[in-house]
């Protein structure tokens, strides 16, 4: 008996998975180590796995709820392999991973560590927003201020910060601080 045909005589058992998203990305990792014979592949709205895991034969096959970049997209070997799918439309918040929501609902978690909810994506595409304005309105100094905030020019910005630590400094000598030792209070 060839190692091909018992292998093709092997119960068929569906993996554990994770999947995350970015904004261009959906992350998918299967919950496998030690994996032989791996084959995958990607089309428009499809994902297939398979591989070898001692004398079971994982495969994952499923349609996915929105188009995908398949050449954008990567394998990424590992103790789990992974697969970084690009989005084709990285505007579109995926509920899901699968179109058929109870196909998989025993295998399929959440990634958490790489999870990003629809609000955190959109504020992230903000600040991307505000790192690309500070690139066109000039260089941020060395504390992270740029140049011009709200009107003022750094010099100003450094003349602000003087003046509030010479006030500081006269509170600081103030004969009538709170600083004075309390009195014993009397029972």
């Amino acid at each position: 008996t060839s190692g091909t045909g018992q292998r093709d005589r092997m119960a068929t058992v569906t993996p554990t998975f994770k999947w995350a998203q970015s904004r261009s990305k959906v992350f998918v990792t299967i919950q496998l180590t030690n994996i032989d014979d791996l084959k995958h592949s990607i089309s428009d709205k499809s994902f297939a796995f398979t591989g070898v895991r001692g004398p079971k034969k994982y495969e994952l096959n499923f349609e996915m709820p929105h188009a995908v970049d398949p050449k954008a997209s990567k394998f990424v070997p590992g103790r789990h392999p992974r697969f970084d799918i690009a989005k084709a439309d990285s505007k579109i918040f995926w509920t899901r991973l699968c179109s058929d929501k109870r196909r998989f609902k025993n295998f399929c978690k959440v990634d958490f560590d790489k999870w990003k909810d629809e609000d955190e994506l959109y504020d992230e595409e903000e600040e991307d927003d505000s790192k690309e304005e500070e690139k066109k309105t000039g260089e941020v100094s060395a504390m992270g201020v740029p140049p011009s905030l709200g009107g003022m020019t750094q010099e100003g910005i450094e003349k602000l910060m003087s003046e509030v630590k010479l006030k500081k400094g006269k509170i600081d000598e103030d004969p009538d601080s709170d600083d004075d030792p309390l009195s014993d209070l009397e029972a």
